[in-house]
């Protein structure tokens, strides 16, 4: 394939914007990959023969003499030390027969792949001399069961082959016997190690790592001795398997840098530990290819030596192009989770939030996004090599042993490869549907951590962390709580709306047991579209649901669900002795800072009281915005004048007010102050009933919960009316004095 050069991107892409600056400018840093390393076009089929040589012995750990391909072919788990191996020997149409018994050994290779029927393979020749096109690895991938098309790591990567500043991995298709048998349709992808760098004429010592669980974090797991070599190996490979290099101070360096919020992003972490132009067109990549199955894992980071900067490689592309759109994906209820998808990816991990947090970081990413899809993946490019492929896979995967194998869920062989020909010919315009998503999601808010609710009976308290919108529109938050993990509408027990705040205190009012909650973050703009929720995520190894942005937590004690009228309330902002009182309810939720949800009611031993309940918290340094006009006489025509009621006394928060004006005019005398608490969004007073000049028996009056913010916009009201045995919410138009 052949690279284009690094001016010729720049003209393209100046063309391309128009006037405007491109993203990808050529830097002196960028990295670069000698001319005709890759495999040579149009692409071909190698057959690939395998013959077996094994031995009487035992098959055990540290001792594989008498394995066989049926052990190998057992060995389902990837983590633990059984790794049995076999001597094979190994021919293909390029690598002609050595006259050895045996000159390679075969293993299985992959994680979740190891349970499929056809199993892919890794085959390491014995001598360091005699390579395979300069690799001593060949690492053979069937991709059984996450790619119907068995060419999508394949075209992912003789695509980032095209693209300046991003180097990719040689790739094969292949046809695979093993002792004659014929076992169908492989892609070989690169072996990234010794051979890799030698090859690229780098460094062979240069380290290189393969992302594990890697956040960028400074882990425990990380630490080095003296001489920058992991104090231990095992619990660092967790985190970065290591590929190559013995010292690894470096990678620990752009760490702390990382993670210093004190210095400045570009020149001391972007500048100096990475390269601008690789970041970008790695991330493009991941975002045009639909690769939303690399997170803090399936990458890898080269060092060069001597060097403190470190640029993205590629790896597994198998779950991408549309994999969330196949009919059998769609089927298992598989949907990616908004923070895989456009550039929440990077709020994954220390580096990605702090490049998203500077300012334009968003629009260069844009910028760069467009000039990797204009320039390198544009559809009729893209179908030039899925053309090529076609005569060389379809063959293959419509017979044996593959076409019984192909990721559908069609009943017949014919309807099988009937999918499969629908969904190779959309590959095309996978890009461009991919650049519509990352282009609508964008506009949603960062996914955000969840804590354990705190549970001190009565109470229960949520909380999780701020969700940050890159546009700077507000947010707010709906808590839901469900019984089951799928959060169905009828399994919903419990949800608060537009919270506010960051946490949420109320009363246990469910019974005991195992219980999930979610939180969804809105931005204010367009909170139908532009949502997101957090990191957290559960699965139930029973129902096989894996629930995204959710917790699941358990409470050991019953709440009160019936209440009957009657005792008398304690105003301490503990709320239990409220739960059997009955709530009226504001269905409009129009309100920012004072936006009423609930109102408890309570006339008991000459007291008066509320408890209400507001959809975000409560601000306490803002009390004077949360009023509450009483009509004790129930007369329209005395007191403050709205439509439906005259306001003859006035709380402000904690602050009891009598009015003293003609019925428009703001006249009021200061009475003095109320018995009042408020913890988190809900408040709870007591009156004496003598300040309102009612006697202890009255118990009829009508109370308007009446709120704006600090501009005296967004008014909420909830207009309640108590009479004797009962009360009800006034659902009409209010009015004030201005209007009447």
């Amino acid at each position: 394939m052949i690279r284009v050069g690094y001016r010729t991107v720049l003209i393209l892409l100046l063309v391309l914007c128009v006037g405007n600056i491109a993203a990808l400018q050529p830097s002196a840093s960028d990295i670069k990959e000698p001319a005709g390393i890759y495999y040579p076009w149009p692409p071909n089929l190698l057959r690939i023969d395998v013959q077996t040589r094994t031995s009487p012995g035992p098959c055990r750990t540290g001792n594989y003499t008498g394995c066989t391909l049926n052990d190998v072919n057992r060995d389902t788990n990837p983590n633990d030390n059984f790794k049995p191996e076999i001597k094979v020997h190994f021919s293909s149409s390029d690598f002609s027969d050595d006259g050895l018994l045996s000159n390679a050994g075969l293993r299985l290779r992959g994680e979740s792949s190891r349970f499929d029927d056809l199993k892919s393979y890794r085959i390491k020749l014995d001598s360091k001399q005699n390579l395979w096109r300069g690799e001593r690895r060949l690492q053979l991938n069937k991709h059984m069961g996450s790619d119907l098309t068995r060419v999508k790591n394949k075209l992912s990567f003789d695509l980032i082959a095209t693209i300046a500043n991003l180097p990719s991995l040689r790739t094969q298709f292949a046809q695979l016997f093993i002792d004659g048998e014929d076992y169908g349709l492989y892609t070989h992808v690169e072996y990234v190690g010794k051979e890799y760098l030698k090859l690229r004429k780098w460094d062979k010592n240069s380290p290189v790592y393969k992302s594990n669980d890697f956040d960028f974090s400074m882990r425990r797991e990380l630490a080095l001795d003296p001489q920058g070599k992991p104090k231990n190996l095992k619990n660092f490979e967790k985190v970065l398997e290591i590929k190559r290099g013995k010292n690894h101070s470096a990678l620990l360096e752009m760490i702390a840098a990382v993670n210093n919020s004190q210095n400045n992003f570009k020149t001391d972490v972007l500048d100096k530990h990475f390269n601008l132009n690789n970041f970008l067109s790695w991330e493009a990549v991941l975002i045009l290819m639909g690769n939303t199955d690399v997170t803090v894992y399936n990458y890898y980071l080269y060092n060069p030596k001597g060097s403190k900067r470190f640029y993205f490689l590629p790896w597994d592309f198998d779950l991408s192009w549309g994999y969330d759109w196949a009919p059998t994906t769609i089927a298992g209820g598989f949907v990616p989770p908004r923070r895989h998808q456009g550039p929440h990816n990077l709020w994954s991990t220390e580096f990605g939030r702090r490049f998203l947090s500077q300012p334009g970081a968003l629009n260069q990413l844009n910028q760069a996004v467009r000039e990797i899809k204009d320039t390198y993946l544009t559809p009729a490019k893209i179908k030039r090599y899925t053309d090529t492929y076609y005569n060389i896979v379809y063959p293959l995967v419509s017979r044996e042993p593959d076409v019984d194998n192909l990721d559908s869920n069609q009943p017949t062989q014919a309807a099988t490869l009937h999918e499969y020909n629908q969904i190779y010919s959309q590959l095309a315009s996978n890009v461009q549907k991919n650049y519509q998503r990352f282009l609508k999601v964008q506009n949603s808010p960062m996914p955000f951590n969840m804590d354990a609710p705190r549970v001190q009976n009565p109470n229960i308290t949520f909380s999780w962390d701020k969700s940050v919108d890159l546009q700077g529109d507000p947010v707010t938050y709906d808590l839901e709580i469900s019984d089951k993990l799928a959060f169905a509408p009828s399994d919903i027990k419990f949800s608060a709306k537009k919270l506010t705040q960051t946490t949420y205190t109320a009363p246990w009012m469910l019974p005991r047991g195992k219980y999930y909650y979610r939180i969804t973050a809105r931005d204010t703009r367009n909170p139908t579209e532009n949502w997101q929720l957090s990191f957290k995520e559960v699965y139930d190894r029973v129902t096989d649901i894996s629930a995204h942005g959710v917790m699941s937590f358990t409470v050991n004690f019953d709440g009160i669900s019936t209440p009957p009228q009657g005792g008398r309330i304690s105003i301490d902002g503990r709320f239990s002795d409220w739960a059997r009182h009955t709530a009226f309810s504001d269905a409009k939720n129009d309100g920012t800072l004072v936006n009423w949800d609930k109102v408890w009611p309570d006339d008991n031993n000459g007291l008066l009281s509320f408890s209400y309940l507001n959809v975000g918290n409560i601000n306490k340094s803002q009390l004077y915005l949360w009023n509450i006009y009483l009509d004790t006489d129930k007369k329209k025509t005395t007191g403050y004048k709205f439509n439906l009621l005259g306001g003859d006394y006035l709380l402000q928060g904690k602050n009891l007010y009598k009015y003293t004006g003609t019925g428009q005019s703001w006249l009021w005398d200061y009475i003095g102050r109320v018995q009042y608490a408020a913890t988190g969004n809900r408040a709870e007073l007591s009156i004496d009933k003598q300040k309102l000049g009612l006697t202890a028996s009255a118990s009829s009056y009508r109370a308007l919960f009446y709120g704006a913010d600090a501009r005296g916009n967004n008014l909420d009201y909830l207009l309640i009316d108590i009479s004797p045995g009962g009360g009800e919410v006034i659902e009409q138009p209010l009015a004030s004095p201005s209007d009447s």
